[in-house]
């Protein structure tokens, strides 16, 4: 008998599985109540505050620890905050719209088209179609094979929102090159693997819209500093700093795990091969062209031709249904935005009650104090440099770069203001210590267990290159980024 996929994934051989959540779940809840009623609130922090920063980080430790789906976690936050009137709201109504005010969040928006638009890559086989392109041009060594795949990431980041699916895109090309080139070249797989992880963070450090965590920082710049980013902004001051972790990173990965194979003749004849066997560029793929090229101008000149990034996301989404390369089942069964904006809204709501409750300063403050107490006399530009370090390593404790920076930008942001460090640069150092850090562990991005499942990599493997990419990213990331950003004037 034929085993359906409802039959799969039945309960029944696995409760004890669920049962093992269960303890999490209740210390969650335990703490979360002896906190709600025992702990003195400081008086300098309200009640409103305190209750509002209670459920969102119960709602935090709850997504890193895994009780739940995250966008079943964030159901439970928005019934726990409007049951419990957690912000001090004096009516029923009012606490559920506060708990539900994000959802008309435009950048949230944003990121649920784009997560379609990115779906068209996949679909037509355009993102597909690049990567062979370059692999045919220029893949004759394994070290050129990594800054192909680098690039074709770069290519497709400004619409796709998602590493996860970009990493869908080009992983696969990777995987066959290795096993075609030098199948027992375990080390040449591996190689592969981890320069398409580096790179799917580093493409998301240069664009805006490549990194949903990017429209959640967006929100937070706006939130916190009243800084509007723009696509065109974010280019700027970002683009050169990624660039130069593309020229560099594939270099170090290539000399620290050193494949057997260097010299690949085998590339760009296997290129050749797939392209030939996709036929040739699909009136599909040449309209995905034009849309893709459309939204570039749109965003980059978004405030001359007056749209909004997330109208002209509307208005690329409304093109590829209209020419056909998406259907309406294509945005329905797009499950990663939907799931999206369920938890992105709520987390980014939760964020955004903190920072108008006093929460957010308040802790900006204290953790400010702290560190003058202990580097009253250091540069801003080296209070940057600490408190990106201990921002990277953070990425231990997150499942999720997006969670990551709804929990802690604000707070980070809010701190290196504080400590007279420029916000513009503040932001800046959190958009790309963020992106960097998500190649830490094997959990702290959703990617990764994707990649890992090649299986060129065990755990022990994936952290300490993960450690290389991180550590040696975030430095090189640093030192190029406060070179750049002096030549713009802005230190």
């Amino acid at each position: 008998m034929t085993t359906t996929a409802a039959q799969k994934t039945s309960p029944s051989e696995h409760e004890p599985i669920f049962a093992i959540k269960i303890i999490p779940t209740l210390i969650i809840l335990l703490l979360s109540t002896l906190c709600w009623h025992y702990i003195n609130i400081p008086p300098t922090l309200n009640m409103a505050a305190f209750h509002t920063a209670i459920i969102f980080i119960a709602t935090i430790v709850a997504i890193v620890t895994n009780v739940l789906p995250t966008g079943a976690v964030a159901i439970i936050a928005v019934s726990a905050y409007a049951i419990l009137h957690a912000g001090g709201e004096t009516s029923a109504k009012a606490a559920i719209m506060a708990a539900t005010s994000n959802f008309n969040n435009v950048l949230i928006w944003l990121i649920v088209i784009a997560f379609m638009i990115a779906r068209a890559f996949a679909k037509t086989g355009l993102g597909k179609r690049i990567a062979l392109i370059l692999l045919s041009w220029f893949g004759q060594s394994s070290l050129r094979i990594a800054y192909c795949l680098g690039i074709a990431d770069f290519l497709i980041a400004p619409a796709t929102p998602s590493n996860t699916a970009r990493s869908a895109i080009i992983s696969p090309i990777a995987d066959s090159l290795a096993k075609v080139i030098n199948k027992d070249d375990r080390k040449l797989g591996q190689y592969l693997i981890s320069s398409v992880s580096a790179m799917n963070d580093a493409s998301a450090v240069g664009f805006q819209t490549g990194f949903a965590g990017n429209l959640a920082l967006v929100g937070i710049a706006a939130s916190v500093a009243g800084i509007n980013m723009t696509f065109s902004h974010w280019a700027l001051y970002l683009l050169m700093p990624a660039a130069i972790l593309l020229l560099t990173i594939p270099f170090i990965l290539f000399k620290f795990i050193n494949p057997d194979t260097k010299h690949t003749p085998q590339a760009p004849a296997y290129a050749k091969q797939a392209l030939l066997h996709l036929g040739p560029v699909s009136i599909a793929e040449w309209k995905l062209i034009a849309v893709f090229i459309a939204l570039i101008v749109m965003w980059v000149g978004g405030q001359s031709l007056h749209l909004h990034s997330t109208t002209s996301a509307f208005i690329g989404l409304s093109a590829l249904l209209v020419l056909g390369v998406l259907n309406w089942n294509d945005v329905k069964s797009e499950k990663g935005a939907w799931d999206t904006l369920i938890w992105f809204a709520v987390l980014m709501g939760m964020a955004s009650q903190l920072k108008k409750l006093g929460f957010t300063a308040w802790v900006g403050h204290g953790v400010s104090d702290l560190i003058s107490q202990h580097m009253g006399h250091a540069s801003p530009t080296l209070i940057l440099i600490v408190m990106m370090v201990f921002y990277l390593i953070t990425a231990y404790f997150f499942a999720s770069g997006t969670a990551k920076v709804v929990a802690l930008g604000p707070v980070i942001i809010g701190s290196l203001m504080a400590l007279g460090v420029n916000p513009l640069i503040s932001i800046l150092a959190v958009a790309g210590i963020t992106n960097i850090g998500c190649n830490l562990t094997t959990y702290s991005h959703a990617r990764n267990p994707l990649l890992m499942g090649y299986q060129y990599h065990n755990d022990k493997q994936w952290m300490q290159i993960g450690l290389i990419i991180s550590v040696g990213g975030a430095i090189i990331f640093m030192t190029s980024g406060i070179v750049w950003w002096s030549i713009l004037g802005l230190m």
